[in-house]
């Protein structure tokens, strides 16, 4: 063997080496990072979420995800009250956009994840035989919301009447979507306007009518994510967030409803 191909046949070892420690070191220092990391989700995401922290953890299990549900203008307002969390996750941008013009969120890291698409849903059979918005300013009809200011269905929900110019007097408001799913199955309400995701859930699909908004009168939200300025264990939570917009997340997302476009 001359010595031009000993020559090349060590620079190819030396490259594969080179090569291969620079993956372990990554993937090493990836799968080592540790420590807590607190989620703002809004309260509609609970199901998918659990799926999402379980599938995260198979990955990166020294990375304890806590899941922190409520209304997306109630936890808008605990992060700025508390100046805390390390993961913004609203179920409409309305939430993201003040987050951003308010330097809660680092820009750089805002990503959109999948849409949110409002739908009526009524009592299983839809006994009061609503067939489309207008039929929720009837004076026979009980309608829940919610709240305008609180959880991101109640500021979406004003959008679209207000859009169509149709007047409702709820007979409940709600702080969150999960709520008004509970009030029709229970019958205290005859109809409401809820994320279609929702009611692809087991516990939901087969107790409820849903009813279609046409895409002129709706307001389809956007979901977005992104990194709190305020978080103390940055890599983690960049880390979930990757995870949440990864093909792998992306399918558990569409496993529990959403579209991914």
């Amino acid at each position: 063997m001359d010595n031009k191909k000993i020559f090349a046949g060590i620079i190819i070892i030396i490259f594969i080496i080179i090569i291969g420690l620079v993956y372990f070191s990554t993937n090493t220092t990836t799968n080592d990072t540790s420590g807590s990391i607190t989620v703002y989700a809004g309260a509609g995401f609970s199901e998918v979420g659990n799926d999402l922290v379980k599938a995260f953890n198979e990955k990166y299990p020294n990375i304890n995800v806590n899941m922190r549900y409520g209304g997306s203008g109630e936890l808008y307002s605990m992060m700025e009250t508390q100046r805390s969390g390390d993961v913004f996750l609203p179920a409409a941008y309305k939430y993201m956009s003040q987050a951003i013009e308010n330097g809660y969120v680092e820009n750089d890291t805002v990503q959109n994840i999948t849409k949110n698409v409002p739908v009526i849903i009524t009592q299983k059979d839809n006994p009061q035989n609503i067939t489309g918005l207008e039929d929720l300013s009837r004076s026979d009809i009980k309608v829940g919301l919610g709240e305008p200011e609180g959880p991101a269905i109640g500021k979406t929900s004003q959008s679209i009447l207000e859009k169509n110019n149709i007047t409702v007097n709820p007979t409940v408001t709600t702080t969150t979507v999960n709520q008004l799913v509970t009030y029709i199955i229970s019958g205290e309400i005859d109809a409401t306007i809820v994320w279609e995701a929702l009611t692809t859930w087991d516990d939901n699909e087969d107790k409820i009518e849903v009813i279609q908004i046409p895409n002129e009168q709706n307001n389809i939200s956007t979901i977005p994510v992104a990194i709190t300025t305020f978080t103390e264990n940055s890599d983690a939570a960049e880390l979930f967030v990757e995870f949440l917009t990864s093909d792998e997340g992306k399918k558990i997302w569409e496993e529990w409803g959403y579209k991914i476009e």
